[in-house]
């Protein structure tokens, strides 16, 4: 399983930005081809003291960033106690990539210091008033299937924006689709982040994968309300579908900015009702939509015509006509279109434009492309 969770709140000080110090380390040199195994052992030695050896040396010293990058396995006792020292040091910025096979339980110091409690990896804690910026990838090497997930509990009151890429296993996708009708044994199957999400519910700004979808889907529920949230930013993929998304929408009372990257999905029996997805239902019926009541001000469409099928180009037209359609505040919609035919950038905002939105507000229509940028007004 693999978690890349990136967290940016309000901007630092410019002055006290500079008076602090910041610590990088990288072991994955480690790694490199032709490195046996008794020469990594003795490198993971000296890499160990070396990070050791800094943090003593600067104990007096205020941190700004401190990264660490352990892509082979150090083993959790090293890294907890990095972790303590600099939290305990009030450091601004964290930064965290990590792989192990180890189980990752927090000490007591880590408690004592009030920042990170409880465990790391099997039920993750992370309060902190000091931190302004945490990144965190973690890459747990497992040598069988875990049948569940645990998520990363979060109390980040002043967030401002969060960047989340959390994936489940092939093997636990699976057997969650066939398992959604017993909520026991889902619940036991994947685990539930709603803790998590909770933690982070006060951002402006959010990315989300489109394997954190994924996990909004089959691992959280109820969603929490997002009402700060100004901006979101989507990257989807054919294989994921939307359920998630519509019922984040739902929850994002304030949303103005919304972002696709890629505007393709996964399709099921479920689009057949736009209640429980944002595209545009198969049969033509006057379906209710929770896109009739998005506050969504700004819609950005990125990666527009990169697709492997042709199919695929009609379904992103008839998509972003549904978006043209049914979402009443829409004031702008700007399309990112990756080709280098001109023709064919003109040909579509031809085709937008002829979309009626009687009874909506005016939108301005804009088309990009490497050679050409093309409004309606």
């Amino acid at each position: 399983m693999y978690n890349d969770l990136c967290f940016t709140p309000q901007a630092i000080s410019g002055d006290l930005y500079l008076k602090k110090m910041n610590l990088d380390f990288d072991d994955s040199k480690r790694m490199h081809y032709g490195v046996t195994k008794q020469e990594r052992v003795k490198m993971l030695q000296r890499f160990i003291k070396r990070v050791d050896g800094k943090l003593a040396l600067c104990k007096n010293v205020p941190l700004n960033r401190f990264s660490i990058k352990c892509k082979d396995d150090v083993g959790p006792a090293p890294v907890i106690g990095w972790i303590t020292n600099v939290l305990k040091r009030r450091v601004s910025e964290l930064a965290l990539d990590i792989s192990s096979c180890w189980d990752w339980p927090m000490s007591t110091a880590i408690d004592g210091c009030n920042t990170m409690v409880q465990e790391f990896w099997e039920s993750c804690s992370v309060s902190s008033t000091s931190l302004k910026r945490l990144t965190f990838r973690f890459n747990q090497m497992f040598f069988e299937n875990h049948k569940s997930v645990s998520y990363l509990k979060a109390n980040f009151d002043s967030l401002v924006e969060a960047r989340l890429d959390l994936q489940m296993t092939h093997d636990q996708i699976h057997k969650a689709k066939f398992s959604a009708d017993d909520p026991i044994q889902h619940e036991g199957l994947v685990g539930n982040a709603t803790v998590f999400f909770i933690g982070i519910c006060n951002v402006r700004s959010l990315y989300l994968s489109y394997n954190t979808l994924e996990v909004l889907c089959f691992c959280c529920e109820p969603l929490p309300v997002f009402n700060n949230l100004i901006q979101l930013t989507v990257k989807t993929d054919r294989l994921v579908g939307w359920e998630s998304l519509t019922a984040l929408l739902k929850n994002s009372p304030n949303l103005e900015t919304l972002v696709f990257e890629g505007l393709l999905h996964r399709y099921d029996m479920k689009c057949q009702s736009s209640d429980e997805c944002l595209c545009k239902p198969w049969e033509e019926e006057n379906i209710p939509t929770c896109l009739s009541l998005s506050p969504v001000k700004v819609l950005k469409i990125m990666k527009f015509g990169d697709i492997d099928e042709d199919e695929d180009m009609d379904k992103m037209m008839d998509q972003v006509e549904y978006f043209l359609e049914t979402m009443p505040n829409l004031e702008q919609l700007i399309i990112h279109y990756e080709t280098s035919i001109d023709e064919d950038v003109e040909e579509v905002l031809s085709q937008f434009q002829m979309v009626p939105r009687e009874g909506l507000t005016e939108c301005r229509i804009q088309v990009i492309s490497d050679n050409l940028v093309l409004s309606s007004i």
